[in-house]
């Protein structure tokens, strides 16, 4: 009887042991697929292109950075909608020479979060600023918010942020194009200082509209009290 339950026990021990290792090799599988994907996007990303859902249908919209040989718009960022079955091209401006007086080549990021809005994050090359008091540094750097406008089916920039150097002085930038307002801050000797304010030229702000007159003639000029 005592060797019968012991070879029962051992029986067990041994299916016991088998599912736990199934388990592991299920769950080892899942992770290196899930890793596998994230891969794939991390590289697609990287690449330029995403497939994802932007507009009002149910389809994905592609998006591709495309890449110039014009001074001031280098990169393109082109965003095929299938809702309107057209290619919607925005200019991604280099204004390395308008914030810091000195041409420089600029890189582009894309993603598209989970409200369907696509941020552009342009760094430029070479644009490191004077150290702060902590000893960081920071890049000349712009990031672009657009969304698809449901109303009028295009696709709206909302908002726009830029970070740079003018001497010894770190100035931030940032505009909400649907309520118009405006926030510049600067930073010196550990110190900051803050201006805001509402204009209606920054309202209702589309890919159509945004070029480097815009950018130069009006939005350089919003918050200049901080420098």
């Amino acid at each position: 009887m005592n060797k019968l339950f012991a070879l029962f026990i051992l029986i067990f021990s041994l299916q016991s042991c088998e599912n736990k290792t199934g388990k592991k090799i299920k769950d080892s599988h899942q992770i290196k697929e899930k890793a596998e994907e994230w891969t794939k996007e991390q590289e697609e990303e990287l690449a330029g292109s995403l497939s994802v859902k932007f507009d009002n249908d149910s389809l994905v919209d592609n998006f591709n950075i495309l890449y110039n040989e014009d001074e001031i718009v280098q990169s393109v960022l082109s965003v095929y909608l299938s809702s309107q079955k057209k290619e919607v091209k925005i200019n991604l401006l280099n204004n390395s020479v308008l914030y810091n007086n000195k041409e420089s080549t600029y890189y582009t990021f894309f993603t598209i979060n989970e409200k369907k809005i696509c941020i552009v994050t342009i760094q430029y090359a070479d644009q490191e600023s004077i150290p702060n008091i902590s000893g960081e540094k920071k890049d000349l750097v712009e990031k672009i918010r657009l969304r698809f406008n449901n109303q009028n089916h295009k696709i709206q920039i909302i908002g726009y942020e830029v970070s740079y150097q003018k001497d010894t002085k770190s100035i931030t930038k940032s505009f909400n194009f649907i309520t118009g307002k405006y926030t510049a801050t600067r930073k010196i000797d550990g110190k900051a200082s803050t201006v805001d304010g509402w204009s209606a030229e920054l309202e209702n702000i589309y890919t159509e509209d945004w070029n480097f007159p815009l950018v130069r003639d009006k939005i350089f000029w919003f918050g200049e009290e901080v420098e």
